[in-house]
């Protein structure tokens, strides 16, 4: 277990997953029970597609739960999708409420509409607050997000009001009382859930 768990933090998550590729699904899994929680999710990422599939269809549901509520909520709502039905439903049963309930409002989305291919977890920060407490707060929640390039800010009812960058704040941290919302940027773009994903992607090529 001690070599397998070097294994998995010796090189980059993709280039693990890539010498992983000769392992049958049960191997995988094996060696992926024995990376810490967060490791584990990056390096199942960046399996092949019909590899993860076969890992959830194929391993004990009770252990790979965990690790399909710890992925990315875009993610791992494409992968349910393409796991047999039966799969899913016990998957969905062993996952938190909140995160099962995210999955299945993302899952209602129509194929090929911007709400079935966003994702939900977007760091979001109080209109209220200065640049320190803003990054206070950014480091308390760093760990709930895969990244952390924009950060939106909401009024007290949750209206979004604008964006910075996590860039922004950092470089702004010499004046750590500067309101956030003197450095947000306030002309969004944004879409519908219900548009479709190829006039979205037009809207952010143009």
């Amino acid at each position: 277990v001690e070599g397998l768990h070097e294994f998995c933090i010796a090189l980059h998550p993709a280039r693990t997953a890539e010498f992983m590729e000769g392992l049958t699904a049960s191997e995988a899994w094996t060696v992926l029970q024995a990376a810490d929680a967060a490791t584990r999710v990056e390096i199942f990422g960046y399996l092949d597609r019909n590899k993860q599939i076969e890992i959830i269809e194929t391993c004990d549901p009770e252990s790979i739960g965990p690790l399909v509520a710890d992925m990315p909520a875009d993610d791992r709502v494409d992968l349910l999708n393409a796991v047999d039905e039966e799969v899913a439903r016990k998957l969905l049963a062993l996952i938190p409420s909140d995160k099962r309930r995210d999955i299945q409002r993302l899952q209602a989305y129509p194929e090929g509409t911007a709400g079935a291919v966003m994702t939900t977890e977007v760091a979001k920060l109080p209109e209220s607050l200065t640049v320190r407490a803003a990054l206070d707060e950014l480091s308390r929640i760093a760990e709930n997000f895969e990244t952390i390039y924009y950060v939106y800010i909401v009024d007290e009812n949750n209206h979004l009001r604008g964006a910075v960058s996590a860039r922004q704040l950092v470089t702004h941290l010499n004046k750590p009382k500067l309101p956030i919302t003197e450095l947000m940027e306030r002309n969004l773009v944004t879409v519908e859930v219900t548009d479709d994903q190829e006039a979205v992607a037009a809207k952010v090529g143009k």
